[in-house]
């Protein structure tokens, strides 16, 4: 399967080296490994023989939800086949290999798995390399320079505007997008990455945030009444340092959302306060992307009093009736009481709150295809909302001034 983002990479200004990656050669230096770029992930290297490695993975901290991640690009002086060991520390083995020639096109490559422990804790992969870099990852890399680059030329659009709300723990910036065309905004607020490995998930939530940003007369109807307000990546410290879950303080972020010790949680916090804060506004709906090994909708239970009153049930509906073929997914009862965006958001907020997860294999044509189409049956949902009093009176004063 090829993989191709479609997505431009990060301009070299914004492409920051991964302090904790590792370079390792071999012997007699003919073979040469690193993980000093984003999102490289080898904790060691050691040679065990001619062609044979075995690369270390292992997490930020201990205990930890098992995700683990490995990214490396592999140079060889010559044509030959290398054996490398991925040995696990702390977790199993859960992405197969995906590699590029280029770190931009993907392909992936299942097939170099010539032999896996039953418990998942080594895997041992049969690498082709010649003279041309090779990266071999979990997943393919969508770095946090990748997704800057993409919310900095959404901006270019009238009715997208870019800000820094805020910054994480090691001072990367914390992208927000504000996608209206409305001083009198009801709010949708969006967010991704809170876990770095999880790519498929901020795949899906590009594609959805695309379709808002279209000019359609759907979109554009959307545009005239709400605010989508996009936090792409909430953890770009984990992303840059290759980490299976955590930010730079070993926190899991989707965690620490009845605690808000990290500043990254309180900088989204604030953020979606603000969105209630006048009168003639609200938040109306909050989605959270993440992946795991299946597709799956994670929503509030069916008996939660939240609004918009019956969104849920109307909305994956409409996904399985436009997408007859594919197989929505809900589950109304995953971390119900824990410390999660969706939890905060429900009980806090009293609003509909969905944790959209895409699988980590699915088909990344159709994650462009359901992501959009999800967002269109969401626009066309929350345009059919009666308008309060307030906010149709000062959408009037507006369009008179």
């Amino acid at each position: 399967m090829l993989i191709v983002l479609g997505f431009a990479p990060a301009a070299k200004s914004e492409i920051l080296d991964n302090p904790l990656g590792i370079t390792f050669h071999s012997e007699d230096r003919s073979v040469s490994f690193t993980s000093k770029f984003p999102g490289g992930r080898m904790n060691e290297c050691v040679q065990i023989a001619d062609d044979d490695f075995a690369v270390t993975i292992q997490p930020e901290s201990d205990p930890i939800n098992d995700s683990a991640w490995y990214a490396f690009r592999v140079n060889s002086t010559e044509e030959r086949t290398i054996s490398v060991r991925l040995k696990y520390v702390g977790g199993s083995h859960r992405y197969d290999p995906k590699i590029s020639r280029d770190g931009k096109t993907w392909e992936s490559a299942q097939h170099l798995m010539a032999d896996r422990h039953p418990a998942g804790t080594e895997v041992r992969l049969k690498i082709p390399v010649d003279g041309k870099p090779l990266w071999v990852a979990g997943q393919e890399l969508l770095s946090s320079g990748t997704v800057a680059k993409w919310t900095s030329d959404l901006s270019q659009q009238p009715h997208v505007k870019r800000s820094v709300i805020g910054k994480s723990v090691q001072g990367r910036p914390l992208y927000r997008l504000d996608i209206t065309e409305t001083d009198h905004p009801d709010f949708v607020f969006i967010i991704a990455r809170q876990h770095p490995p999880e790519v498929s998930g901020a795949i899906g939530m590009m594609h959805f945030v695309d379709a808002l940003t279209s000019d359609n007369d759907l979109a554009t109807s959307f545009r005239k009444r709400y605010c989508a307000v996009v936090v792409p990546t909430v953890n770009p410290d984990g992303v840059a340092l290759g980490n299976w879950r955590c930010n730079a303080n070993g926190v899991d972020l989707n965690r620490d959302w009845m605690h808000f010790t990290q500043p990254e949680t309180r900088a989204l916090r604030n953020e979606m306060l603000k969105c209630r804060s006048a009168a003639d506004q609200k938040l109306c709906l909050f989605m959270d992307f993440h992946s795991t090994y299946d597709d799956v909708f994670y929503t509030p239970p069916r008996d939660a009093d939240l609004y918009p009153a019956g969104f849920t049930d109307n909305w994956l509906s409409a996904i399985q009736k436009r997408f007859p073929n594919y197989h929505v997914n809900g589950d109304d009862n995953h971390h119900a009481h824990r410390s999660t965006s969706k939890a905060w958001v429900a009980d806090t907020l009293g609003v509909t709150a969905i944790t959209y997860e895409f699988g980590d294999e699915t088909d990344r044509e159709t994650i462009r295809r359901v992501a959009s189409g999800s967002a269109e049956e969401m626009m066309k949902l929350l345009l059919a909302l009666p308008e309060t009093e307030a906010r149709v009176a000062a959408a009037k004063v507006a369009i008179k001034q």
